[in-house]
């Protein structure tokens, strides 16, 4: 394990200084937020001789926001945080399920949702909550600020939309609507603070009294090189009630958007089945709702 010792860091007290810093060292330095993932990555690695920029301390990047219907996260805002807002709970309250699964309680309080996204992970837990929402992301540097959205700032397997003087400083979307539902599901190897082998969201929009679907978006995570949006099964829920013929269908037919992989959390073929598995739960736990 390599010590990190001797790397140089450089702490800025504000944003406006952070994106001076990654101006001026262009493709050899690396951003430092909560650090969980990111120390790990760096005392692995033989390759990296560049400088730290530690944007721990910049405050400015931690909110919870609503303007309008638009919630807004600041970028360095922690996991504990989301998982405890009012707000999210309100707009978004699957996303802040996804939060509690992120880790142990430690990494709660420390890791970023900015961290998580550019981490670029697959088996991210915030990820497929976000990509069901259509988060907006807002790209940052000293000469201007740019948004994209997530679903295009990955560009395979940890590539990423993302400049080399550019910071992630903040992550916005629409708030769930009276007549949405939207869930989240993580498969691991034990119960708490285990990397996902399945993860995923799934959010509905139903017509009232009719309980038929108007629009579906189902997201999984840890089945591809990067979070996918299930589209075939996601045209086959439109215009339905969530019956059993309908959750079948749908769970089979989420596999024609995921490519799995074998790794020591478990096989390409076990992946698939539990994709297939907690869709239909997770589509079964929705319609028991609506009939409620």
């Amino acid at each position: 394990m390599r010590s990190l010792a001797y790397v140089d860091v450089l702490s800025p007290k504000t944003l406006e200084e952070a994106l001076e810093i990654l101006d001026e060292n262009k493709g050899d330095i690396r951003v430092l937020a909560g650090g969980t993932d990111l120390i790990l990555q760096l005392r692995k690695s033989t390759s990296f001789n560049g400088k730290l920029v530690n944007i721990f301390s910049l405050d400015q990047l931690r909110y919870i926001r609503l303007e309008g219907t638009n919630v807004k996260i600041g970028a360095l805002t922690d996991f504990h945080t989301i998982a405890e807002s009012p707000i999210i709970q309100k707009h978004a309250p699957f996303l802040a399920d996804a939060a509690r699964w992120i880790g142990s309680v430690q990494i709660l309080n420390k890791a970023s949702i900015g961290g998580n996204i550019v981490n670029a992970s697959p088996a991210a837990d915030s990820l497929p909550a976000l990509y069901v929402l259509e988060a907006t992301l807002t790209l940052q540097s000293k000469a201007a600020k740019r948004h994209l959205p997530i679903s295009e700032f990955y560009k395979g397997y940890k590539k990423l939309d993302l400049r080399p003087n550019e910071l992630l400083v903040e992550i916005s979307f629409n708030s769930v609507k009276e007549n949405q539902i939207g869930m989240f599901f993580k498969h691991g190897l034990r119960q708490g603070d285990a990397i996902s082998v399945v993860n995923g969201a799934v959010l509905l929009e139903v017509t009232p009294g009719s309980h038929v679907v108007r629009d579906a978006r189902i997201a999984l995570g840890a089945v591809a090189p990067t979070v996918v949006r299930a589209k075939e099964a996601e045209a086959h829920l439109k215009g339905k009630k969530l019956d059993e013929k309908t959750m079948s269908e749908v769970s089979e037919l989420v596999v024609t958007s995921i490519s799995p992989i074998d790794d020591v959390r478990g096989s390409a073929v076990y992946r698939a089945e539990m994709c297939k598995n907690y869709v239909y739960m997770t589509l079964w736990k929705i319609a028991e709702v609506l009939r409620s």
